[in-house]
C-alpha cells in the first residue's frame, strides 16, 4: 500500500492507493474501508505525490501525469486533459485555496500553476519555476520549496512568483534536498528538509539560515509535519531494507527517535515495541519497509497518523506512541490456537486463484490465494483464518481439490512462484531461483487446517520439487487408490516439467507427458477432467523471454487414456501463444471455451474462443476489440479467465485484466460489460450451490467479491 492521506477538512476521511490497482476510501478514520470502483480513472497512484485537498474538491494525479479530480469528497473522479508538461510524471502536487483555488504541480524540470475554473477545470496552466521542486509547503500566507539544484524559494501570492528566500541565492543546506515539511504557531516557524548526504536541516528564520538537526542522511525521504504547530515531526526512510525506521521530533527538529518499533517473529527480544502486529507479520512474517510518500499526518494535530509498509496499513491516534494494524477486524483465535480469525473491513489488496465450497459441509469455504497462500472459513465466509499451516510452500495455492468420498480431505498445487499466467511470470525457469524449485502437491485431512506432503521428497517416487501449478482429481477411482494428476511449470528441455500422476492418493507419482507440449514449452497452467467424457484436458500458458515477442506457443491438449497420450488441439490457433484457462459447457461435451491473453508479437489475438466440435476447429467468440467495443476504453487487454455458469450454458463470463467482468447471455455470439463491478483485474468465477444466481468472483489485487449473477438480478 501507497500514499494514504487525511483530509484537513475532515479527519475522517482518508484514502490510501495499492500497486495493485486500487484505490480506497474511509469516511470513518479507516475502521472501514470501500473501493473506489477502476472506472473513475484512478491508475498508478502508488507512483503518486500526496493527494492535494480544498474545501470542496480534491485533486491528485493518476497515470503518472494527469491530474484527477473530484468535487464529492472522492466518491466520483474525472481526469482532465493533458497538462503542458505532456508525459513528464508529476512528482509534487500543492494545494492553494483561495478564490479561485489554485494548484501547482511539480515536474522533474518546472512548476506549473493553474487554477480552478467556475466548472471544476484546473486551466491556464503557467510555468512559475524553472526547474523541479520539492513539496511546496504553505505557512502564514508564504510558500516555501525547494529547487532542483538546492535554492530555497519563497512565494507571497500564492505561487505566482517567486524570489529566492536565502541570502545571495545560493545553496543553503548543503546537498540535494529530499523532502520538507513546516509549521508556524504562536512561538515561530520551524522547516524542516531532508537532505541527501546531509541529514536533516531545520530553519526557524524562514529559511534565512539552517542548522543540523540530524546527521546522516539515511533514506528520510518523507517529512511530515501538522502545519499548525512547531514541535512534532515525522521522517520516514523510505523504499528498502537497510533504512526502514520512522522517526520523530518532539522538539522542532533538534533530536529524533524512532517511533514505530515492530518486532518480528524471529526477534528474541520484544520489549519496547509500540506495534500491534497485523496477521501478515505474525503467522507469514514477512518483515516490512516504508513505501513511497508512506504517512499521512492529521494536518489538525491531534495525533492521527496513517503509515503504509509494503504489506499493511497501520494507524495511531496519540502522535505515534502506539500503533494498531488497520487492515482487518480481529476477532479471536481459531480452533483455540494462536492464529486470529479475522473479517474484512473492506480494504482488500490480495490477489486470489479460486474460492471454494466444502461439498461435505456448506459452512466451510476457502478461498487460494497468491502472496498469502491459503484461507479457510467455518462460518460461510464471514470471518477467515490463514491455513497454509504445514506446507513447505506457502506462497501460492494455484489449484484445490476435495475427495468426494472423505469429508476433510483436500488436495493443493501449492508453489513459492507466484502470478503464472501472467505476464511477468511466464520467463523461463531457472532453477538457480530458489523459488522456482519449490513446489508441489500438499494434502490435509482436517478441512485444511494443516496441510503435508503426502509423498517422500527425497523418494524415487517423489513428485519433484518446481513449482506446481495445477491438480486433478479422479473422482470414480476407488477411495483407497485415489488417481491424482499434477502439473509442474517448465519448459520442453526441463525433465522435471510436464504431467504427473498417482494411483495412491498422491503417495507414488509417475510422468504422464509423453507427446505433450510444444518442444520447447511446458508451462503446464491447468488440468481438468471432462466431467462427462472423462477425458483429461491440459492447458499450456506461453513462454517469454523479457521484452521479447513470444516464440513458443502452448495451447490445449487432450488424453483420452489418462495421460499416456496426448493429442494437441489448438495447434495453429491463435489462442495457443498465450492460453490462460478453460470452460466446459455443462449440456455439450463438444463446447469448450478457452481464454487467451494478447501475446507479444500476435497483436489482437487474445479473448475467449470456442469450439462446437471437441477441438477440430475453433472460432474467436470475444477479441481485443470487442471487450473495447463493450466496456469502452482504447487499449489492448488480456483475458485471462472463461467460466460457463452450471445451469445455463448460454451463461458464459470473461474475466479480462484492465476491462472488468464481461457476460453473454448466448453462447459468447455477444457480449456485455458487467459495469457495476468494481475492479479491473479479474482471475475467476464460481457460483454459490446453495444459490446459483449469486456468483464470487475473485481478483487479482482486489480480493474477492460476491453478487448476483446479471446486473439486473
Amino acid at each position: 500500500m501507497y500514499v494514504p492521506s487525511i483530509s484537513p477538512y475532515d479527519a475522517r476521511l482518508v484514502f490510501v492507493a495499492s500497486d495493485m490497482g486500487g484505490v480506497y476510501r474511509s469516511e470513518d478514520g479507516g475502521g472501514s474501508w470501500r473501493l473506489i470502483p477502476y472506472r473513475q480513472g484512478l491508475q498508478f497512484t502508488q507512483v503518486s505525490p500526496p493527494m492535494a485537498h480544498f474545501p470542496g474538491r480534491i485533486a491528485w494525479i493518476t497515470q503518472r501525469n494527469r491530474v484527477t479530480v473530484s468535487d464529492d469528497g472522492g466518491k466520483t473522479w474525472r481526469t482532465q486533459p493533458e497538462g503542458p508538461w505532456k508525459n513528464a510524471p508529476v512528482t509534487r502536487l500543492a494545494a492553494v485555496p483561495g478564490s479561485p483555488d489554485a494548484l501547482l504541480a511539480s515536474t522533474q524540470d518546472a512548476v506549473w500553476r493553474g487554477e480552478f475554473s467556475a466548472s471544476g477545470q484546473p486551466g491556464a496552466w503557467r510555468q512559475v519555476i524553472d526547474g523541479g521542486s520539492s513539496e511546496i509547503v504553505a505557512l502564514g500566507g508564504w510558500l516555501y520549496t525547494f529547487v532542483r539544484n538546492g535554492e530555497f524559494l519563497a512565494s507571497p501570492d500564492g505561487g505566482r512568483t517567486w524570489k529566492t528566500a536565502a541570502p545571495g541565492g545560493q545553496p543553503s543546506v548543503g546537498g540535494r534536498v529530499a523532502s520538507l515539511a513546516g509549521g508556524m504557531d504562536a512561538k515561530g516557524m520551524v522547516l524542516l528538509a531532508s537532505v541527501e548526504g546531509v541529514g536533516i536541516m531545520r530553519s526557524t528564520d524562514g529559511g534565512q539560515s539552517w542548522s543540523r538537526g540530524k546527521a546522516g542522511f539515511e533514506n528520510e525521504r518523507h517529512l511530515a509535519m501538522a502545519p499548525g504547530q512547531t514541535d512534532v515531526a515525522y521522517a520516514a526512510q523510505t523504499n528498502g531494507v537497510a533504512h526502514k525506521q520512522l522517526l520523530r521530533t518532539t522538539d522542532g527538529g533538534r533530536t529524533w527517535d524512532k517511533c514505530f518499533r515492530m518486532a518480528m517473529p524471529w526477534d528474541k527480544v520484544s520489549f519496547g515495541t509500540n506495534v500491534e502486529r497485523s496477521w501478515v507479520q505474525t503467522q507469514l512474517g514477512w518483515g516490512y519497509y516504508f513505501t513511497s510518500n508512506p504517512l499521512a499526518v492529521n494536518p489538525a494535530g491531534d495525533g492521527l497518523l496513517l503509515l503504509a509498509t509494503q504489506g499493511d496499513l497501520y494507524v495511531s491516534r496519540d502522535g505515534g506512541e502506539s500503533w494498531q494494524q488497520a487492515m482487518s477486524a480481529v476477532q479471536h483465535a481459531a480452533d483455540g490456537g494462536a492464529a486470529p480469525v479475522l473479517s474484512s473491513i473492506g480494504l482488500e489488496v490480495t490477489s486470489a486463484w479460486a474460492y471454494l465450497h466444502d461439498p461435505h459441509d456448506p459452512q466451510r469455504q476457502y478461498i487460494a490465494y497468491t502472496d498469502i497462500g491459503f484461507a479457510r472459513s467455518v462460518n460461510q465466509g464471514r470471518s477467515w483464518t490463514w491455513s497454509a499451516k504445514g506446507s513447505p510452500w506457502t506462497n501460492t495455492f494455484y489449484d484445490v481439490v476435495f475427495d468426494p468420498a472423505t469429508p476433510g480431505r483436500m488436495y493443493a498445487a501449492a508453489s513459492m512462484r507466484h502470478d503464472i499466467p501472467h505476464a511477468q511470470e511466464l520467463f523461463p525457469t531457472n532453477m538457480k531461483f530458489a523459488i522456482h524449485a519449490m513446489g508441489g502437491v500438499v494434502a490435509s485431512d482436517d478441512h485444511g487446517a494443516t496441510w503435508r506432503v503426502p509423498y517422500d521428497p527425497k523418494g524415487g517416487e517423489a513428485l519433484p520439487s518446481q513449482t506446481c501449478t495445477t491438480v486433478a482429481l479422479d473422482d470414480r477411482s476407488p477411495p483407497a487408490a485415489r488417481v491424482l494428476y499434477a502439473g509442474l511449470y517448465g519448459e520442453g528441455d526441463d525433465d522435471r516439467a510436464g504431467v504427473y500422476k498417482s494411483v495412491d492418493g498422491g503417495r507414488s507419482w509417475r510422468t504422464a507427458s509423453r507427446g505433450l507440449g510444444t518442444s520447447g514449452n511446458l508451462h503446464v497452467y491447468r488440468l481438468r477432467i471432462h466431467p462427462a467424457t472423462r477425458e483429461l484436458y491440459c492447458l499450456i500458458t506461453g513462454i517469454s523471454g523479457k521484452g521479447t515477442n513470444f516464440t513458443i506457443p502452448g495451447g490445449l491438449w487432450k488424453s483420452p487414456d489418462g495421460g499416456d497420450t496426448w493429442q494437441n488441439l489448438t495447434a495453429g490457433s491463435p489462442l495457443a501463444w498465450w492460453a490462460t484457462n478453460l470452460a466446459f459447457d455443462p449440456v455439450d461435451a463438444r463446447v469448450i471455451y478457452v481464454s487467451a491473453a494478447t501475446a507479444p508479437g500476435h497483436w489482437l489475438e487474445g479473448g475467449v474462443y470456442k469450439t462446437a466440435d471437441g477441438g477440430r476447429s475453433w472460432k474467436q467468440v470475444l477479441s481485443d476489440k470487442g471487450i473495447m467495443q463493450a466496456a469502452g476504453g482504447d487499449s489492448f487487454d488480456h483475458t485471462m479467465a472463461v467460466v460457463v455458469h452450471p445451469d445455463n450454458p448460454r451463461l458464459i463470463y470473461a474475466g479480462t485484466t484492465l476491462h472488468g467482468l464481461l457476460y453473454s447471455r448466448d453462447g459468447g455470439e455477444s457480449w456485455r460489460h458487467f459495469a457495476g463491478f468494481p475492479f479491473a483485474a479479474i482471475t475467476g468465477v464460481t457460483f454459490d450451490p446453495a444459490d446459483r444466481k449469486r456468483m464470487i468472483v475473485t481478483t487479482f489485487g482486489g480480493g474477492v467479491w460476491s453478487g448476483p449473477i446479471l446486473p439486473e438480478e
